[in-house]
C-alpha cells in the first residue's frame, strides 16, 4: 500500500472513530451511588497507581462518598495474585487488572462481568451510555479483550510496536552515501526482512571505527532485540510471522462466523523463515543476559549503544526518547515495524463477578477509561487506547515530542489492526494464558541454540495442539 493511499485510509478511519465531544464522560456524570461499601482497585504499580492515588481517587471518593483501597502489584504478579482471589471467588477485588493475553480465558471462566450487563443494572441510560463511552476507543484493542462479541474490560495501557532509531544516523550523508554504495538503495527505517539484515549489519561496528564521522570508543551495534528469557522474545518473533503472512495457529470459521477450530501452524515454513532471521539479527544485536527485555532494549537506544529498537513498544517512547537528552546531536525517530505487523495488545480494567459492590465498581471503572483519566494517563507518559487522547493538539505539539512522539504511529498501527486481530490465535483463544509462555521458551530456546530450529518447532506445534485441546474451547488440528 503507498503511503498516499495509507494517509487517505487513515484520515478516513480517524474520522469515523472521533467521538461526539458532547458524549465525554465526567465525575459529574456519575449519579447518587446507593452502595457505599468500599471497593477494592488492582492497579499496575508506578505513576499510574500514584495518580490513581493523588488525583483520581480522591476526587471519586468525594463525589460519590465510595472510599476505595488500591492494591498496586507489578505487571509480573497480577496474573497469579488475582487469579488466586478469583478461582476461590474470595470477593477480594472490585476492580481486576487484564493483560489482553488473559482477557479471553478469564472472561469465559465468568471472572469478568460484560460491560453492557453492567450497564444494564447500575446505568440510568442502560447500554446506551457504555456503547458510547467506548465510541474512542480503537477497536482492535477492544477486540482483543471481548470474548463471544461482548466487550469485558477498558483498555488503559496500550503497548503497540514501532521502531524507535536514530533519526540522526539515518539522515548523516557519509552513512547514506557508504549505505548505499554497499547495498544498492537508500537509507531508510527498514520495511522488509533483508533491509532489516541490511541496516542492522551496516550500523554495527567495533570500537575505533567511525559512526557518522566521530570515532567508536566502545562497540556500537545495529539493533536492539528483547531476547532474553521474557515474554518479549515472541512479540518480536510473532511481529515478524505476522508481517509475512504466518501465525503460530489459526482460527478456522463457519460461514456464518462460529469459531470451529485452530489450525496449527508453528512449524510451517514461514516460522522457520522467522527463526532463522532472528537468529541472524543476533549477530548484530546489543548483547543481552537472561533477563534482557523492554527496559533494557529501550535504554539501551537511550544511551546511544544501538542504531534502533525495531520491535519497540510505543509505551516505552519516553524512554528511548532520553537519547536526545544523553546523546548531543541525537535525534530519536519512530516508524512502522518492519513488515508492518507490530504485535498488539494492552492492559485493561474490569469488574470481577466476585465484585461486593458492582455498582460503585462500574463507575470508578467509566471515570478511570475517561477522557481525564485517560489523557492524565498520557501526560505521565503513558501511551492511551482513545483517539480522542492520541488526536489531542497538545500531543502533537514540539514541546510534547519527546512525551508522546510516537502517538501517531501508534494511532496508524493501531487502525491497522481493526480487523486483523480476530484472524490470530493468539487474540482469540481462551487457552493462550497456557500457550503464551510455550511460545515465549521456544523462541528463546531457539534464539540461543539450546534447540534446534526444527526440534524447537516440531515441540511447540505439539504443545499448542495439546493446550488448546486441553484448556480451550474449540479443538486444534495440526497444519
Amino acid at each position: 500500500m503507498s503511503n498516499i493511499i495509507k494517509t487517505i485510509c487513515c484520515v478516513i478511519s480517524t474520522v469515523f472513530l472521533l467521538p461526539n465531544v458532547a458524549n465525554s464522560f465526567t465525575l459529574s456524570d456519575i449519579p447518587d451511588i446507593k452502595n457505599k461499601r468500599d471497593i477494592t482497585l488492582v492497579a499496575e504499580r508506578g505513576f499510574w497507581t500514584e495518580h490513581l492515588r493523588k488525583e483520581m481517587i480522591p476526587k471519586f471518593t468525594a463525589h460519590t462518598g465510595v472510599a476505595v483501597k488500591i492494591v498496586d502489584m507489578s505487571l509480573g504478579e497480577m496474573y497469579e495474585g488475582q487469579l488466586d482471589s478469583l478461582r476461590d471467588g474470595l470477593g477480594h477485588y472490585d476492580l481486576i487488572s487484564i493483560e489482553a493475553g488473559w482477557a479471553k480465558e478469564w472472561a469465559a471462566n465468568g471472572y469478568t462481568v460484560p460491560l453492557l450487563e453492567i450497564a444494564r443494572e447500575h446505568d440510568p441510560e442502560g447500554e446506551a451510555s457504555m456503547k458510547r463511552f467506548l465510541e474512542p476507543y480503537y477497536p482492535s484493542l477492544l477486540k482483543i479483550l471481548s470474548y463471544r462479541g461482548q466487550y469485558h474490560s477498558i483498555p488503559y495501557n496500550n503497548y503497540v510496536m514501532g521502531n524507535h532509531y536514530r533519526a540522526d544516523l539515518f539522515e548523516h550523508e557519509d552513512e547514506r552515501k557508504n549505505f548505499k554504495k554497499r547495498y544498492g538503495y537508500d537509507l531508510v527505517p527498514p520495511e522488509g526482512i533483508r533491509q532489516l539484515l541490511d541496516v542492522s549489519e551496516f550500523f554495527t561496528r567495533k570500537s575505533g571505527q567511525r559512526l557518522a564521522g566521530k570515532i567508536l570508543d566502545a562497540p556500537f551495534y545495529g539493533l536492539a532485540l528483547m531476547s532474553g528469557l521474557k515474554p518479549h522474545i515472541n512479540d518480536e518473533f510473532s511481529a515478524m510471522l505476522w508481517g509475512l503472512g504466518g501465525a503460530w495457529f489459526r482460527p478456522n470459521y463457519s460461514p456464518a462466523g462460529e469459531l470451529l477450530s485452530y489450525q496449527v501452524e508453528a512449524n510451517s515454513k514461514i516460522v522457520h523463515k522467522v527463526a532463522n532471521t532472528y537468529i541472524e539479527l543476533l549477530k548484530y544485536a546489543h548483547p543481552a543476559d537472561k533477563d534482557w527485555a523492554f527496559l533494557e532494549s529501550a535504554n539501551a537506544l537511550a544511551e546511544g549503544h544501538v542504531a534502533m529498537w525495531p520491535f519497540a513498544y510505543n509505551n516505552l517512547w519516553p524512554v528511548s526518547a532520553k537519547l536526545e537528552q544523553n546523546i548531543p546531536g541525537s535525534k530519536i525517530g519512530v516508524s512502522e515495524v518492519p513488515l508492518q505487523h507490530p504485535y498488539v495488545g494492552a492492559y485493561s480494567v474490569s469488574v470481577s463477578y466476585d465484585s461486593r459492590n458492582p455498582e460503585a465498581s462500574y463507575w470508578l471503572l467509566k471515570y478511570i477509561g475517561s477522557l481525564e483519566g485517560q489523557k492524565a494517563y498520557a501526560l505521565g507518559g503513558g501511551n492511551p487506547c482513545r483517539t480522542d487522547v492520541v488526536l489531542d493538539p497538545v500531543f502533537s505539539s514540539e514541546e510534547k515530542r519527546l512525551l508522546s512522539g510516537a502517538f501517531k504511529a501508534s494511532h496508524e498501527a493501531n487502525l491497522g489492526w481493526s480487523d486483523g486481530v480476530l484472524q490470530q490465535g493468539h487474540f482469540t483463544s481462551t487457552a493462550m494464558g497456557k500457550i503464551y509462555p510455550e511460545l515465549m521458551k521456544t523462541t528463546y530456546a531457539i534464539a540461543h541454540k539450546i534447540e534446534t530450529v526444527d526440534e524447537g518447532l516440531d515441540k511447540l506445534a505439539q504443545k499448542i495442539k495439546k493446550l488448546q485441546i486441553r484448556y480451550g474451547e474449540v479443538t486444534a488440528i495440526s497444519q
